[in-house]
């Protein structure tokens, strides 16, 4: 299937974001769009994180927030946020510029996107030329 077939629709870029709670609710718009997830997805995401601190930062600038499967989850879904400027999930993280909203249906439909995911993360080139791009073409061309 590949990253790109998985975030096809799903992709936006902004200049800033005043919050990480913003980044994530701007991130998961696509996916609210497409109805794959209703908003009580993105709220239990957001609450996730203040309960149990950043711990979706998964490498320095790239953050996959997500939650437990739920009736808000109506398809096992990815969407991309690049945040030129960066924002903090904490004091104490660097900023991120990579957001990528996880929804998962159930234990198992996501591993596909997961998978996929992970090739990208685990290339650190390919990471910093998303993080280096300003543009969708750019960011496009780099996944």
């Amino acid at each position: 299937m590949g990253i790109k077939n998985i975030l096809n629709g799903m992709i936006q870029v902004i200049d800033n974001v005043e919050t990480w709670e913003k980044a994530i609710e701007i991130g998961a718009t696509p996916l609210i769009k497409s109805n794959k997830i209703k908003f009580g997805y993105v709220e239990s995401m957001i609450q996730n994180i203040k309960n149990m601190g950043p711990y979706v930062i998964l490498i320095p600038g790239v953050a996959m927030p997500h939650a437990r499967p739920d009736e808000n989850v109506l398809e096992s879904s990815l969407s991309l946020l690049k945040i030129n400027s960066g924002v903090k999930f904490s004091k104490e993280t660097e900023k991120v510029y990579l957001v990528f909203c996880l929804a998962a249906k159930d234990s198992n439909s996501h591993i596909e996107i997961i998978e996929q995911l992970t090739e990208v993360l685990g290339d650190d080139e390919k990471i910093a030329s998303l993080i280096e791009a300003k543009t969708m073409d750019e960011l496009v061309k780099s996944l």
